[in-house]
């Protein structure tokens, strides 16, 4: 699995910084942690049977019927605040989360 399908916290920044509505920094890195989960969601399902959607320190994964199936979680108050911390270690440890599900089928496609 690609592991640089994310941004860094300088290349959200300096997206951030080049949009003509100035997106407040924590949207840009939720976004970017949100794509970021849906990315591997797709990858290790070879398609989009499921949703991820980022909610503090939540990120809940939902089916095609809108039904949350899973949830990984951080033990920071927030993944805007992990990956400030820590912007690559945040990103590994989403993957290494959401591997773990999708190999011991604790996501299954209906």
């Amino acid at each position: 699995m690609e592991t640089e399908a994310y941004m860094t916290l300088a290349e959200v920044k300096k997206r951030q910084a080049s949009l003509k509505d100035k997106m407040p920094l924590d949207q840009a890195i939720a976004e970017n942690i949100q794509n970021w989960a849906q990315w591997l969601l797709d990858e290790g399902f070879e398609g989009s049977y499921f949703t991820a959607e980022l909610n503090g320190n939540t990120i809940m994964i939902s089916d095609l019927d809108g039904r949350q199936v899973a949830t990984i979680t951080t033990d920071a108050p927030s993944y805007v605040d992990a990956f400030k911390q820590s912007d690559r270690m945040t990103m590994l440890a989403i993957q290494s989360k959401l591997r773990r599900l999708i190999d011991q089928h604790g996501i299954k496609t209906q």
